[in-house]
């Protein structure tokens, strides 16, 4: 998996490329949990780019998304889901549970409001 980042903002935004399952969601994590121990506490998670997600990528979204939320007051938005990524987070719930938005900048967005 290809991982990119950029602050813009104060919001962290990582873009992953490739699959987001057993193999990967351990170097997302790290990286996550690294910038949270440097202070951000804004992310967005732009999924373009992965084709496929499996339980612990979701598990590591939602480990992040409520240590932001319990701990610092921050949040993690997705961005960009691929119809068939979109459709795994619709069948585990965590559409309910996180902001989920069309593109980066929409998410962005939803920052400042």
């Amino acid at each position: 998996m290809k991982i990119t980042e950029s602050m813009q903002n104060g919001v962290s935004q990582i873009f992953l490329e490739g699959r987001f399952d057993a193999n990967t969601s351990g170097d997302v994590e790290k990286i996550l949990h690294e910038r949270i121990e440097e202070g951000t506490n804004r992310f967005i998670l732009n999924l373009e780019k992965v084709p496929f997600v499996a339980s612990a990528g979701l598990r590591v979204v939602l480990v992040i998304a409520r240590k932001l939320r319990q701990e610092s007051g921050g949040d993690l938005r997705i961005a960009s889901l691929q119809p068939n990524v979109n459709k795994v987070f619709q069948i585990s719930g965590l559409d309910n549970f996180l902001r989920i938005f069309d593109s980066t900048e929409k998410a962005m967005d939803s920052y400042n409001q």
